[in-house]
C-alpha cells in the first residue's frame, strides 16, 4: 500500500472525509512540484490539508471550526507530531505516519470536548 493510500485510509478510519484528493503543489506555477496535498473535513469540528513533501516529511494543517487561538492550547496537546506553527484557529503539525492516526484521534476528542 503506498504512503498515500495509508494516510487516506487512516483519515477515514477516523472519520474524515476526504474533499480533494491527492494533487501537486509548487512554490509558483513555473516551478516543479515539491510535494503533494489532500484535503479534509471532520464532521463539524476540524478541516484542513495533508501535505505530503517528495522527500517524505508530513504535515498536517488543522483548521478548526470554533475559532480560538491554539498557541494557548499547545501544552494540553497530547500528540507525538511536532507543532511547526500555531495562530488563530490554524495548527500546523510535523507529523509522523506511525503516530498519525492516534494524533488525529486525540485532536477530534480534544476539539469535541473543547464544544461541551
Amino acid at each position: 500500500m503506498s504512503f498515500e493510500d495509508r494516510i487516506s485510509d487512516i483519515l477515514t478510519k477516523i472519520g474524515a472525509t476526504i474533499t480533494k484528493g491527492w494533487y501537486t503543489v509548487s512554490e509558483r506555477p513555473e516551478k516543479p512540484p515539491f510535494g503533494k496535498e489532500l484535503e479534509y473535513k471532520v464532521g463539524e469540528l476540524f478541516w484542513g490539508k495533508v501535505h505530503l513533501r517528495n522527500e517524505g516529511d508530513l504535515y498536517i494543517l488543522v483548521i478548526s471550526k470554533d475559532v480560538f487561538n491554539w498557541k494557548d492550547k499547545i501544552s494540553q496537546l497530547k500528540i507525538s507530531g511536532e507543532v511547526e506553527d500555531a495562530a488563530g484557529g490554524l495548527l500546523w503539525i510535523k507529523e509522523n505516519l506511525d503516530k498519525l492516526e492516534s494524533d488525529l484521534k486525540f485532536i477530534k476528542e480534544f476539539l469535541s470536548s473543547l464544544k461541551k
